[in-house]
Order: structure tokens, then C-alpha cells, then sequence
């Protein structure tokens, strides 16, 4: 247990060393109110989280834990969204802040947690400032989805700080405190699954609870009685990681295709290694580091092996006389496990953000080792201050950098492409980035680039068909989408889109099944039901069309153009079976007053319906509107087609559609 904790010198060093930490993590990560969302999860999670959705109150605590969302069981992270939602609506700038300061309180927490433990103010200062600034720990924090990273590091270290208290002198309120932060930081979280593990390595060191790695009969006892504390807690543990399982495989969130197991062995240990480089020179870091698959190399895996072996031996020789290397060391390789590939989730090698934690057990490992070597030489010493002043100075600048990179879509994606190699997600998000930004032919290419990567990406295929869209190739775009289709032939989604394009390029007989199927499969979208009416229209299938823009309406009462079209069947058409001139008045006045402004389209259709109906005044006056509206909007053969058959009202005519052409009425569209 650490000495001279309760000395007001020792105190007023520590509350230094506190400003100190603060003004690192606020120099490093402030300039993130500036940024914004990333189209990385960030609207998965938060604008488009169903969770979310009744605001604060008893229904949104009883959606966050009974409910999961994108295969992922958090609620203790859902709670601090609907928190954020009710503060600071959908201001970017808020979310990330709330990121900052949850960080910025774990750096002092952990802080306080190893220097009362220890007494070494020096070493526990390093250590946390290397959590507070360490740019692998940038993910963590300048990513807004990453809530549960920075929600789930608060509560582990209050449940360090927690259990330090609770070594000093066990009650059961204490344990209870401490198993109340396990819990807590579990329901952030589940990589805290971890937690009571760590808390067993403290028990051996700094706490000294356990005599050593030795088989004494005391060392047995106490090892007994440390374990015994902890299994409640390994429980909780235990059922938040059957949770998490059975809500990862229902929601998706294995990889769908995962590599062999020899595979992901390999990038198990090679990505352990890359975590290591990285912590002590952290270079290259990127969003996504692409999964080598079946491409792995058994020279590489081989390799770290032996590195991670070799280290692991040393630290238990070791562990005697220096007994925070196998503390640091252990808690570095027991805190990746749940991470580290074994069991694929996405389409990662590996993630920074998977180092939040482990990190804290390397920096550990490194401080106390420095202080041993430094021993009581003033001249060492001070060597040592300044080296780890240095390190501490470099990597915040570092940080900083790498924080700017997640200012926005454009280039986090763009630093990702140009630190790794065959990265085909960062081309397909770096190409959607672009595409909103207007930038149709530089996505376009790296859509292209991805699908060269991995020919099977659907969500690319997607992509290009979209592009090629509003670049106006619809023989090029509809290619696109029936490959998706091929790829996946279930997909409602996809095969609702290709009717779309099949309808834009006038190919109604093959849109209308796609776009029927899409429907019959529970695709639920306005846009599908209104289509489908066109093309069942153009086909000559009319009361077929009229059902369908009925349904559409029924869904959604705000569906203009099947509104509108609808309307102007039932005014126009020239069977007089299908014309009912009062529904067409009361569905096309209803469009014009949900339209909320004057759209010439439905302002002619009213017409249209008031002289059906034998309203010929309403329907003179109308149709001049709809002439000037059209006129003024530079839409001069809509307004020639208005007067036209203003001349007829005029008359006292009503209008037929004899599906003569455009020129004879506005087109369903």
C-alpha cells in the first residue's frame, strides 16, 4: 500500500499533477467541438438509434436494457445518449465534449488510484498521462459512437480506485462499492469482462495481498481468499458476456464470412505485436486496419509468437523482484483477449480503440521499471524526469494530429488510405464522403477501387449503382444493382432499388415485378408503393396502379406524387368506370394543402378534378395558377399545357386523358 498518501505535501503534489493532466487532455482533444459526425456509426448510434427515440423517461430505461441496437447490448452507454439527445439535441459539438470530460476523469481517476496504491506520484503521473494523451487512445475519444470506450474507462477506474480502498481496509460496503463500478462499467461497456482479473493482478501487486508467485502455504490462502472476492463479480461478468453473445450472433455482429481459424490465430498474435510497436511509436494509425483473411503469413505469426513468448517469460522471471512487469504485462495481454480476433466481429484486423485499456498495463509495466533503474541517483533521476517529460511532450503532439484527422468523413478516410494498403472499406467510405460532398467522379473511382479489392462487396455495388445515377448512366447503374441482387437475392432493399432504375429508364414491365417483390417481402418504403403505381400505369394496368397509390397514401398521407397521380385518374382517365371526379377533388386539394407551398403539378391536377367534377369556375381559376406558377418556375410547356386545357374549362369541357403524350397531362412521376 502506498505511504505518505494522507500528507498534505503528498496531497498538494498530487492536485498539481491533476491540473497538470487536465490542461494535456484539454490541449489534445478541445479542438474536437469543432468537429462533426462521422459516417462511421455515429448516426447509427445516435440519430438513427430506435432506442433513442422516446427522449428521456421510464419507456427510454426500459428500451436501453431490454432492447439491443446494431448488435450491440450497452445500456448504460444508451442512458448517457439520451442524456446527451436531451442537452444538446443533434449538435455534434456536445457528444464530443461529453467525450473529453469522461476521458479527461478517467486520466485523474486512475491517477489517484495508483498513487494512493503506490505512494509514487512520479510513475502514477506518467502512467496516466500517457492514458490521457496516448494517441491510440485518440479512436476512443474524438469518435462519438465510441461513448461506451470512455463511459466503460470511467467506471473501470473507479473501480480500481474502489478496490485500493477497499484492500486498505475490506468492509462489506467497500467490496459492494467496487463490485458496484464492475457492474457499472460492464453495462458500458462488456469488454470490462476483463475487470476482475485486473483487480486480482493488483491484488499482487501494489496491494500485496498475495505473498507471491511462490506455492506457500500462506501465498495459497491468500490467493484463495483474493479469488473468493472476485467471483461475484466474475459472475456478473460472465452473464453480461452470455448477453453479448447471444445479441452479437442475433444482430449480425459476427463477420459473416470469417477467416480460418489458423487465420484468425495468426492475426491474433500479429495484431498483439502491432499493439506493442504502436504504443511506443505510434505511427501509421488509422480508422480500419483491412483483415488479411486467408492471405496471412505463418512467418509473421510464428514470429510474434516467440516475441510475445519470450516477453511473457521474462516478465515471471522477473516477477520477484519486479513484480509490476508481470502485473503490466498480464494486464496488457488479459485485457486484449475479448478483442483480439479469435471469435471475427467485422472486417478488421484489429482497432485503436481496442487499446484503451490494455495500454494502461504496458505504461505501468514502463513507469516502475524506469524508477528501479533510476534508483535513488539524483542525476538519474532527473534523466528520468526529463526522458519522461519527452515521451509524454511527443506524444501529444502526435495526438493532436491524429485528432484533427477525425475532423470529418474526408479525411479520416483519406489518412486511412495513405497509412495502409488494400483498404477497401476506407475507399467505399471515402467514396460516400466524396459523393455528398458532390464529388461524383473521384467517389466513383474509389468505389471502383474498393470493388477491385473485394468484388464481393454489395454494399460498394450499391454504391456505384448510385453514382452512376446521378451521373445519369442508368444502363451502367442498373448493372450495378442486379449484381447486389446476384450477390444477395433476398435483399428487399436492393431489389426495391433496382426497380427504381428500371422505372427511371423506362423499362416498366421489368421494374414492376422487382418492385412487387420488394413489397412482398416487407419492404416498407413510400417511394416502392408510388413507383409501383407508375409502372402498373404505364403498363396499362389502371386499377392496379390506383391500388397502389391508394396504399400508399393510406401509409403515408404526405406521399404527394401518389397523391397527385392518383387524382388524376380518377379526374382524367378515359374510362369512365375508373373516373370518380369527388374523390379526385378532396385528394387533390388535400395534396395542395400538404404540399406547403405551390407546386404547378398539383395546382393543374386540381384543375383537372374541379372540372371533372363540373366545378368549372374553381377549375378556370386554378388552371391559370397553375400556368403563371409554372411560367414563373421557367417550365414553359407545363404552362403551354396548362392554358391548353384552360381553354376547354373555359368551354365548359372537362379534360380526358387519351394518353396521347406529355403534352397531354402531367406524366405520373
Amino acid at each position: 500500500m502506498g505511504e505518505g498518501s494522507s500528507d498534505p505535501a503528498f496531497r498538494a503534489r498530487a492536485a498539481c499533477l491533476c491540473v497538470a493532466l487536465l490542461g494535456l487532455v484539454l490541449a489534445v482533444f478541445l479542438q474536437v467541438r469543432s468537429h462533426g459526425f462521422v459516417d462511421y456509426d455515429d448516426h447509427v448510434y445516435i440519430a438513427s438509434n430506435p432506442i433513442l427515440e422516446p427522449g428521456l423517461g421510464i419507456e427510454a430505461v426500459d428500451r436501453a436494457f431490454t432492447r439491443s441496437h446494431s448488435a450491440n447490448w450497452i445500456p448504460l452507454t444508451w442512458l448517457s445518449f439520451l442524456l446527451d439527445r436531451a442537452l444538446w439535441g443533434d449538435a455534434p459539438a456536445g457528444y464530443h465534449l461529453e467525450n473529453v470530460a469522461l476521458h479527461a476523469a478517467s486520466a485523474l481517476v486512475l491517477f489517484l488510484a495508483l498513487a494512493r496504491a503506490t505512494g509514487a506520484l512520479g510513475c502514477s503521473a506518467f502512467v496516466a498521462a500517457v492514458f490521457a494523451i496516448h494517441p491510440l487512445h485518440v479512436e476512443s475519444v474524438a469518435w462519438a459512437a465510441e461513448r461506451k470506450d470512455v463511459l466503460c474507462g470511467l467506471f473501470w477506474m473507479l473501480g480500481l480506485l474502489a478496490w485500493v480502498y477497499y484492500a486498505e481496509r475490506p468492509s462489506p460496503a467497500r467490496w459492494a462499492l467496487a463490485g458496484l463500478c464492475v457492474l457499472l462499467a460492464l453495462l458500458a461497456k462488456p469488454i470490462a469482462v476483463t475487470l476482475p482479473g485486473v483487480l486480482l493482478l493488483l491484488d499482487f501487486w501494489p496491494l500485496g495481498r498475495l505473498l507471491g508467485p511462490g506455492r506457500s502455504g500462506a501465498a495459497a490462502a491468500g490467493l484463495r481468499r483474493c479469488v473468493l472476492e472476485k467471483l461475484p463479480f466474475a459472475a456478473a461478468a460472465a452473464g453480461v458476456a452470455a448477453v453479448t453473445w447471444a445479441v452479437q450472433r442475433s444482430g449480425g455482429g459476427f463477420a459473416s464470412s470469417p477467416a480460418p481459424i489458423a487465420a484468425r490465430v495468426a492475426n491474433a498474435l500479429t495484431s498483439t505485436l502491432a499493439y506493442l510497436a504502436d504504443a511506443f511509436w505510434p505511427s501509421g494509425l488509422a480508422v480500419i486496419y483491412p483483415h488479411p483473411g486467408p492471405d496471412w503469413s505463418p512467418l509473421a505469426a510464428l514470429g510474434s509468437g516467440a516475441v510475445l513468448a519470450s516477453i511473457t517469460w521474462v516478465a515471471w522471471r522477473a516477477a520477484r523482484s519486479h513484480p509490476w512487469l508481470l502485473v503490466g504485462w498480464l494486464w496488457y495481454l488479459v485485457t486484449l483477449l475479448p478483442v483480439i480476433g479469435l471469435v471475427q466481429i467485422g472486417m478488421h484486423a484489429r482497432a485503436d480503440r481496442y487499446t484503451y485499456l490494455p495500454l494502461v498495463g504496458l505504461a505501468i509495466a514502463v513507469a516502475w521499471t524506469g524508477e528501479a533503474l533510476a534508483g535513488r541517483a539524483r542525476g538519474r533521476r532527473r534523466a528520468l524526469a526529463l526522458s519522461a517529460s519527452a515521451a509524454v511532450a511527443s506524444l501529444a503532439v502526435a495526438a493532436w494530429r491524429q485528432t484533427a484527422t477525425w475532423r470529418d468523413d474526408v479525411a479520416l478516410f483519406s489518412r486511412a488510405l495513405a497509412v495502409t494498403e488494400r483498404n477497401f472499406v476506407a475507399h467505399y467510405r471515402l467514396a460516400a464522403a466524396l459523393a455528398r460532398q458532390g464529388r461524383l467522379d473521384e467517389a466513383l473511382l474509389h468505389t471502383e477501387s474498393a470493388l477491385q479489392l473485394q468484388p464481393g462487396l454489395v454494399a460498394a455495388h450499391r454504391q456505384r449503382a448510385s453514382l452512376l445515377e446521378q451521373r445519369g448512366d442508368l444502363p451502367a447503374a442498373i448493372e450495378s444493382a442486379s449484381r447486389a441482387l446476384e450477390l444477395v437475392p433476398d435483399d428487399r432493399e436492393i431489389r426495391g432499388e433496382l426497380g427504381l432504375l428500371l422505372l427511371r429508364a423506362g423499362r416498366f414491365a421489368d421494374a414492376a415485378p422487382r418492385l412487387a417483390e420488394a413489397l412482398a417481402r416487407g419492404a416498407d418504403d413510400t417511394r416502392l408503393r408510388v413507383a409501383l403505381g407508375v409502372a402498373r400505369d404505364r403498363l396499362g394496368q389502371t386499377d392496379a396502379a390506383i391500388r397502389s397509390y391508394r396504399e400508399a397514401l393510406r401509409r403515408d398521407p404526405g406521399a404527394l406524387t401518389a397523391a397527385n397521380n392518383l387524382a388524376w385518374i380518377l379526374a382524367t382517365h378515359a374510362r369512365s368506370e375508373l373516373r370518380d371526379p369527388a374523390e379526385a377533388v378532396r385528394v387533390a386539394e388535400e395534396a395542395v394543402r400538404r404540399a406547403g407551398e405551390e407546386l404547378p403539378m398539383l395546382v393543374d391536377t386540381l384543375a383537372a378534378a374541379h372540372a371533372a367534377a363540373g366545378r368549372f369556375p374553381e377549375a378556370i381559376a386554378e388552371a391559370e395558377r397553375a400556368a403563371r406558377l409554372a411560367a414563373a418556375q421557367g417550365d414553359a410547356d407545363s404552362a403551354a399545357a396548362s392554358r391548353r386545357r384552360l381553354a376547354l374549362y373555359r368551354e365548359g369541357r372537362a379534360y380526358v386523358d387519351t394518353g396521347g403524350g406529355p403534352e397531354d397531362g402531367p406524366p405520373p412521376r
